[in-house]
């Protein structure tokens, strides 16, 4: 057996060794109980929040982008030479 088969065996052990509880989170294994109604908004604002953050990002260099091509970048700026 080659080195990749030796790691397929080992993660397909380690796979097969996690009990099945674990593979579901609390938002879809159980659609009525308390803890899936209290998750499920904190899950739905942490993605709210992650857009707003990555829009934020993004619309940074959006403008630094602009901005730049606006001022003409550094070519026009003096110096004391």
């Amino acid at each position: 057996m080659n080195r990749w088969g030796n790691v397929r065996v080992l993660l397909i052990g380690l796979a097969c060794s996690v009990p099945v509880e674990s593979w579901a989170c609390a938002v879809c294994g159980v659609p009525k109980s308390a803890a899936t109604r209290g998750i499920l908004p904190a899950v739905v604002l942490m993605l709210v929040l992650l857009g707003i953050v990555f829009g934020a990002f993004i619309r940074f260099f959006i403008r630094a982008n602009r901005s730049k091509h606006q001022s003409g970048g550094l070519d026009r700026v003096r110096t004391s030479s």
